[in-house]
């Protein structure tokens, strides 16, 4: 009966572990992703530390996986998703997501982390 009653316990514990993980809803990200048009201004090379000024480019994150960038008059278009919660897939990169809210994501590739503001 004592085991049974450990068994229970334990079972209880690793489900609530499990459901309080990292909180990240798939849904609620690809939405604050998605529902804004971002500029990437800039990159912060950390190997260096030392914040870089790009040619703007202006990013757009559809609902349905569709990415389109338009940089110095060229558009490029591709597909985009989440991999996990913590990482973006734009064509064959993946970033970690730093940070994002609805004003600023910040995609990390390596030691370079680059910052995009959203549009108005």
């Amino acid at each position: 009966m004592r085991n049974l009653y450990v068994l229970i316990l334990t079972l209880i514990f690793a489900m609530s572990v499990q459901s309080c993980g990292n909180g990240c809803s798939f849904s609620s990200k690809i939405k604050l992703i998605a529902s804004s048009t971002w500029k990437l201004e800039s990159y912060v090379d950390y190997s260096i530390n030392r914040e870089f000024d790009i040619i703007p480019e202006i990013c757009d994150f559809k609902d349905d996986g569709t990415f389109i960038k338009v940089k110095d008059g060229d558009t490029i278009c591709g597909k985009w998703a989440l991999d996990d919660c913590d990482y973006l897939k734009i064509n064959s990169n993946t970033f970690k997501i730093a940070d994002l809210s609805r004003k600023m994501m910040v995609l990390r590739y390596g030691d370079l982390d680059f910052i995009y503001r959203s549009l108005p």
